[in-house]
């Protein structure tokens, strides 16, 4: 039920609603509710599982006192808050394009005789909803257990106990709507600015907002650590703002509580955390206003900026100026009559370069494998420490690893996209104009894959590693990872029955049971050819085996399949439902 709501507008709000479910590009059973399950799953888990470990420090102090009680829960409200607002922004920028009215909901809605307003205000119910619902999963596990179990040895009352449980849930369900709220202000002012010229910046957006969500989610502990050392840097962090307003509301609740009579060795340490909790409150209780203030903003401008966007429908996508074609630029002529010479292969190639940079499924799946190797390569090279060029041994073996697992959660990530279709007119398309070339097709596909993805990825590692490794070796190191990346590319591509970008999709029944195994195996695969380039870079002859031997492992499998091997068309186009049989009537 929906309160102050028409019966046009509840329907028109489930509707929404299921629009941020379901994805036409898929089949039912394939679609977003088993995801949305799992992620839901995790995220009551991870609040469980956060408010169970944080507070045994509390549960086995031999004599727990309200000064170090209350000098440690301010570390575990910062870490609730960034968790709540890192994962409600993401949530926003994952579902991007589905937070405003779009064309389709023109051609669709539009022709019915309902109200533009109703549409609006269904479509922010519908948005509303998302962000409550998120929020309230992200923190209300936390919110019951990590107060409670915190003052679970302290002598206080069952009001105060429960109002810790209250404004702790209050603040994290602030701070995750500041964050879905902030990237709605985001996208809906510059939407309202740019006009019809969003559209151009609106990808590229997205793929940069997930990239530096997903990375600072990945690198968490680190920022959360300079916060907790740089009192300045902390001012600066919105978090801390929010875990400012809990201290502000709630911090006396424990801080104040009587100590009782304690050992004379925990005496002191009582006092001595004491006077850091009254040193940290002293400057964090000021920022309270800043998260009253920041919050208020965002929804204020979040929700101004919408309604402004509404004052008309989208434009249905029909009736678009004409743009003039100009012809292939000079680089794609090159490539053209260079390593692109067949249709098909060309095909392949600029097919999949339009659906990885312009399909927005595919663009938030690859975005998210950017940040994780990002963050990786992060953590891994930030370790290493600079070598001497001719001490090819006091380099680490993770420094070395570091290339290899950033190409294989790229290619992972690649391999995973090319099984979604990228338009819903694209499979009638391709059955109509097939000529029964797939293998020069899945060629031109995995070039694009070699020029959008392994190349970008060698290339951005390439300074750190010179930095660290001299600039001789990370030339050596770099041609192993283009050889790897084509061998990877090979191996997992390699007896794929069905078309990339093209076959409907079919769900990986065994992701939960084999995906703990491969990551396990993929760590220890990574980390023993680590060690066997590590060894085979120390002479110009060793590397020379191993890189044909890579060269080897890209090539042979292609010439022993056959270049002229046909798919079957049974299963070129579709993928049959588990359980089912196909009548083939030719």
């Amino acid at each position: 039920m929906l309160w102050g709501a028409t019966v046009r507008e509840r329907l028109l709000t489930q509707h929404f609603l299921q629009r941020f479910l379901e994805n036409d590009l898929l089949s039912p059973d394939a679609d977003h509710h088993e995801g949305i399950a799992l992620v839901c799953g995790g995220l009551l888990t991870l609040g469980l599982f956060l408010s169970v470990f944080s507070s045994l420090k509390f549960l086995f102090m031999p004599f727990q006192s309200p000064g170090r009680t209350a000098v440690l829960a301010v570390g575990d409200r910062l870490i609730f808050v960034t968790l709540a607002m890192i994962v409600l922004a993401f949530v926003a920028v994952a579902t991007w394009d589905a937070l405003s009215l779009d064309p389709r909901d023109t051609a669709i809605l539009g022709p019915l005789p309902i109200e533009r307003a109703v549409l609006a205000r269904a479509k922010l119910r519908a948005i509303a909803i998302l962000a409550g619902s998120f929020s309230l999963m992200a923190s209300a596990l936390s919110s019951l257990f990590h107060p409670t179990l915190m003052v679970a040895k302290l002598p206080i009352g069952m009001v105060p106990a429960l109002a810790l449980i209250v404004v702790h849930l209050l603040v994290t369900l602030g701070a995750g709507l500041f964050g879905f709220g902030s990237v709605l202000a985001v996208r809906e002012t510059l939407r309202a600015t740019l006009g019809w010229r969003f559209t151009r910046v609106s990808t590229g957006l997205q793929a940069v907002l997930i990239v530096i969500l997903v990375t600072s989610f990945l690198l968490l502990p680190a920022i959360l650590s300079r916060a907790r050392t740089d009192a300045n840097v902390a001012r600066l962090l919105p978090p801390v703002w929010f875990v400012g307003l809990q201290e502000a509301l709630t911090g006396r609740l424990v801080a104040e509580l009587p100590t009782g009579v304690l050992p004379p060795a925990f005496a002191s340490q009582e006092n001595r955390a004491a006077a850091r909790y009254r040193e940290a409150a002293t400057w964090l209780r000021p920022l309270a206003w800043r998260a009253v203030a920041a919050l208020t903003i965002a929804l204020g401008l979040a929700v101004g900026a919408y309604v402004w966007n509404c004052r008309s429908l989208p434009l249905p996508l029909v009736g678009h100026r004409a743009v003039r074609y100009h012809g292939p630029r000079l680089l794609t002529r090159a490539m053209m009559f260079t390593t692109l010479r067949h249709p098909a292969t060309r095909a392949g190639f600029f097919f999949t370069v339009h659906c990885v940079f312009r399909s927005g499924p595919h663009r938030v799946v690859l975005a998210g494998c950017t940040a994780v190797s990002l963050a990786l390569s992060t953590v891994l090279l930030g370790a290493g420490s600079r070598s001497p060029a001719a001490d090819l041994w006091g380099i680490p073996v993770y420094v070395f690893a570091t290339q290899t697992i950033s190409l294989a959660v790229m290619l992972f990530g690649f391999v995973h996209v090319t099984r979604l279709p990228a338009d819903v007119t694209a499979n009638r398309l391709f059955r109509i104009a097939w000529v029964a070339d797939g293998p020069r097709f899945v060629t031109g596909v995995r070039r694009a894959a070699m020029i959008a993805i392994v190349l970008p990825v060698v290339l951005m590692l390439l300074q750190p590693c010179a930095y660290l490794m001299g600039w001789q070796l990370a030339m050596m190191h770099a041609f192993t990872g283009i050889v790897l990346g084509a061998a990877l590319l090979t191996v997992l591509m390699f007896g794929s029955i069905q078309l990339p970008f093209v076959a409907t999709y079919a769900p990986s029944e065994a992701l939960s049971t084999v995906g703990p195994v491969v990551l396990i195996g993929g760590m220890i695969a990574a980390l023993t050819f680590a060690r066997i380039e590590r060894f085979a870079l120390a002479d110009a002859q060793s590397a020379t085996m191993l890189w044909m031997v890579l060269a080897l492992v890209a090539v042979v499998p292609h010439v022993f399949a056959g270049r002229n091997t046909a798919l079957d068309l049974s299963t070129a186009f579709d993928v049959p439902a588990p359980g089912t049989t196909r009548l083939d009537l030719g």
